[in-house]
């Protein structure tokens, strides 16, 4: 471990957002990425309660420049942040060329197919800005809270937007990590035992080339609830009185039948 991740020692390169809200050492960003630590690791120990990875350990940003957080957490759940941030040189973005025309939903599944054969991924979905799941693969597709996993990652690379255009962000769990990536507004999140940083920066920039031309947004899928179809409505169709059924048997012969009646006789006789 750096000597600036260890508790009571700090650099120039590094600084350390205390739980009381006072930093000790300069972040290089006017107070604004100390400021946004603790914001991110409420939503990020969150999501490791979600996917079942244990307590957050560290959080990692990868572009511009590489982030580098160890967090340590008070029986009250407030965190402190001792943090490193080291340039990087300017890496150039390969082209890809994309051969045919696809629709949206097909190049999405694509590009997760492809993410599953690096190593130690274990799933990946895409959420949309709006908070819906457009697409997973993996062993945890049916997992009930990709949605708002997803919500919680978008907040977290928007808090640190400058520091992972270009590259990913990596939340270390006790039991796993969460990668995130900005796909425009939307984002890729993947759940990986073990991945390292040159495959994920090439495949993430061969997922960002292959869906540039796509409207994320317009797709639907049957992880989003709002494109299930509604059930087809029952008809109803009122029923025809049915006759009462005729009554049978010794003790109703001839019932239903009125035999005429025979002329009544006089009381009075003629003489």
């Amino acid at each position: 471990m750096s000597a600036d991740l260890i508790p009571g020692t700090i650099d120039h390169a590094g600084f350390v957002a205390r739980p009381d809200g006072t930093v000790v050492g300069d972040d290089g960003a006017s107070g604004a990425l100390a400021a946004a630590l603790p914001y991110t690791g409420r939503l990020a120990r969150r999501m490791g309660e979600l996917v079942e990875a244990g307590d957050l350990r560290a959080l990692e940003a990868i572009g511009l420049s590489r982030l580098t957080v160890g967090v340590t957490w008070t029986p009250a759940g407030e965190g402190t942040y001792r943090a490193q941030v080291t340039p990087l040189e300017a890496r150039a973005v390969p082209h890809y060329m994309v051969v045919g025309a696809v629709d949206t939903a097909a190049a999405l599944n694509h590009c997760l197919e492809r993410i599953l054969t690096l190593d130690g991924v274990r799933w990946s979905s895409v959420v949309t800005a709006g908070s819906r799941v457009i697409a997973a693969r993996g062993e945890g597709q049916d997992l009930h809270h990709l949605a708002e996993v997803g919500n919680r990652m978008l907040g977290i690379l928007r808090s640190l937007e400058d520091r992972h255009t270009t590259g990913f962000l990596r939340l270390r769990f006790e039991q796993g990590a969460l990668i995130g990536a900005s796909l425009g507004r939307h984002a890729l999140v993947t759940y990986a035992d073990r991945a390292g940083d040159d495959e994920l920066v090439a495949m993430i920039d061969e997922v960002r080339a292959v869906l540039a031309g796509h409207d994320l947004a317009a797709v639907t899928t049957e992880f989003d609830p709002d494109a299930r179809e509604p059930e087809p409505a029952v008809e109803t169709v009122e029923p025809e009185p049915v006759a009462a059924p005729p009554l049978v048997g010794a003790r109703f012969a001839g019932a239903g039948e009125r035999a005429p009646r025979a002329p009544r006789r006089s009381r009075f006789r003629s003489r």
